[in-house]
């Protein structure tokens, strides 16, 4: 359906609803903890020292918003929140092995929390539920639906996931024939990181061409998101601590809080969070 209001029937494009939600549930708890805050006169919260409590306690707003959609929209809604937190972590973690493998040092750093070598963190858990929510709401209101039929060999899923494939065998292969003495040093270079996004391009020219050509519109819709609210995030977040969340090392925006290396990432992770969707029903 592609016009609904919280499960009614009012006119509000179904892509808009999450944002709504999500802006209104952000307001309410930021307001009510501001407003709690200044009541007991405490001091917490523009202290910078970090502590996880204090962070999950900011970050509240995003497990009640997926609480608000699930209750009034579609309950499959708190089960997108789970599975994209986790699928979130997983899919920076093969994208922090997949850059090594091209480049030293590592695509980024995590100031708290790090896990494996700081390829993820324990605290992503609730930015990857949002800018899954983002991504979905931008695949909604852009018209491009992935059908019910995910698995047929002509299926967007099935054409991007063998064009990336593909694409990463071939890059690989590239890699090791036209750098093979670099494995060591792994330096970071305009023509080695065309190299490691081209698997990304052939996904996006696959689909283009065997399935719908606005795809192309979609990736870079996804990647303009994806790095927009990255950025506005971490950088909202250095209000509250000491530290970045995370550091970028290779072609720093803002000191690190951003990099034009993630735009083409945010192409392919907008994909990534959009078939999760699919696979729920909720795309």
């Amino acid at each position: 359906m592609a016009w609904g209001f919280l499960g009614g029937g009012a006119w509000l494009h179904d892509g808009l609803v999450p944002l709504l939600v999500l802006a209104v549930v952000g307001h309410v708890y930021t307001a009510a903890l501001l407003l709690s805050a200044s009541l007991r006169k405490s001091r917490w919260l523009f202290g910078t020292a970090f502590a996880e409590w204090k962070y999950y306690l900011i970050m509240g707003w995003a497990p009640a918003t997926f609480a608000v959609l699930a209750l009034t929209v579609d309950v499959r809604f708190a089960l997108f929140a789970v599975v994209a937190g986790i699928a979130g972590m997983a899919g920076e973690t093969l994208l922090g092995l997949a850059w090594s493998r091209f480049f030293a040092p590592p695509i980024w750093t995590y100031s708290y929390r790090s896990l494996l070598g700081g390829k993820t963190a324990t605290i992503n858990v609730l930015p990857w539920m949002i800018g899954a929510l983002l991504f979905l709401s931008t695949g909604r209101l852009i018209g491009v639906r992935p059908g019910t039929d995910l698995w047929s060999a002509s299926s967007p899923l099935v054409v991007s996931a063998a064009a990336l494939g593909l694409g990463t065998l071939c890059s690989w292969l590239v890699l090791a024939v036209v750098w093979p003495d670099d494995r060591r040093v792994r330096r970071f270079t305009k023509a080695r990181f065309a190299l490691f996004c081209g698997p990304i391009l052939s996904t996006a020219v696959a689909l283009a061409v065997v399935c719908d050509t606005r795809y192309l519109v979609l990736m870079a819709a996804f990647a303009l998101v994806g790095t927009v609210t990255e950025y506005a995030y971490g950088r909202s977040m250095s209000l509250f601590f000491e530290r970045p969340l995370w550091t970028y090392h290779h072609l720093q925006l803002d000191g690190g809080h951003s990099s034009v290396v993630t735009l083409p990432l945010w192409a392919l992770g907008g994909l990534y969070f959009y078939w999760i969707a699919a696979q729920l029903g909720l795309a």
